[in-house]
């Protein structure tokens, strides 16, 4: 709530006035470089203020610090490498990591494609080998019609490197969608962000709060990116009190809930945000023992959270 609170602030004196704008750039590099601790959000806000404003140098260090402080961001890597073009800092970008290097190359060979320049075999097979290209992309992508300048041996080469799996968009989405997702901090999110419903994912039935709808609302804090792994501990363990709901044994539901609870335990000491969304897992789980027909049998589990 503090990154939320502290932007706010920002960027509502950055468009109040010229006067006060360049006193909210100031605060948000600041805290930026020395305190954020938000994923590189605050970075990644002050790297977007300074591209729109045209200082793209200042972009390529705001948008590289973000993505230091969270390097498997895809949209942070997509900006480092749009103003890195724009601020002749590709030589940079592509000693300052292998991600880099890839990115920077990718950026190099659509610059000489949309100038109509001879393509260089060796970019191209860079960006195969890493993954960038896919045979779908160079026959209609961005790249495409350079790659039809490459000879017949270079091209068959190139298509040799290639991934035999295509890209799914919608792994892509479902990935972004929960690495954007607090919960997945601590809560496997996987179904939820599938298309499976609250019912399906955490065991509510129709008309009653979804522990995943539930969630947002009772932890009161923003969407973040997250890289950590989805909190399968917690969600295995709830899914234990849904079974022995569903069978009837009270001994077995007793038993998986202590193991939620010392998992909610576990979660809430391993920092600030996270100790909020256990807390709402925990809110959740009472409200779904009080009001859910489908956990009727375990009401007296209740009075336990």
């Amino acid at each position: 709530m503090e990154t939320l609170i502290f932007l706010e602030e920002v960027l509502l004196d950055v468009w109040e006035s010229a006067d006060t704008r360049e006193a909210a750039i100031s605060r948000l590099r600041y805290v930026c470089r020395t305190r954020d601790t938000d994923d590189g959000y605050l970075c990644y806000t002050w790297g977007l203020l300074e591209y729109h404003r045209g200082n793209y140098s200042e972009s390529y260090t705001a948008f590289r610090k973000a993505l230091e402080k969270n390097p498997n961001d895809s949209l942070y890597k997509n900006m480092l490498r749009i103003s890195a073009e724009k601020s002749g800092n590709i030589a940079d970008l592509k000693a300052h990591s292998r991600d880099g290097e890839a990115l920077a190359v990718f950026t190099e060979t659509q610059k000489l494609c949309r100038e109509n320049k001879p393509p260089e075999f060796v970019s191209f097979q860079l960006l195969a080998e890493r993954g960038i290209l896919t045979k779908e992309s160079l026959r209609r992508g961005v790249l495409a019609d350079c790659f039809q300048r490459l000879n017949d041996v270079d091209k068959s080469n190139i298509l040799k490197e290639i991934r035999l799996s295509s890209i799914s968009y919608k792994e892509r989405l479902y990935a972004d969608q929960m690495k954007s997702d607090p919960f997945s901090k601590i809560w496997d999110t996987a179904n939820y962000h599938r298309g499976e419903s609250g019912k399906e994912a955490a065991g509510a039935s129709a008309g009653v709060v979804s522990v995943s709808s539930s969630l947002g609302t009772e932890a009161g804090v923003p969407l973040q990116g997250t890289t950590l792994k989805s909190g399968t501990a917690i969600t295995d363990s709830w899914k234990k009190v849904k079974l022995a709901s569903a069978s009837g044994n009270e001994a077995q539901a007793r038993d998986a809930l202590r193991s939620f609870l010392s998992e909610i335990q576990i979660a809430k000491r391993k920092g600030k945000l996270e100790g909020q969304l256990a807390l709402a897992l925990e809110r959740a789980a009472k409200l779904l023992l009080e009001q859910d027909p489908q956990y009727a049998k375990l009401r007296f589990l209740a009075k336990e959270l």
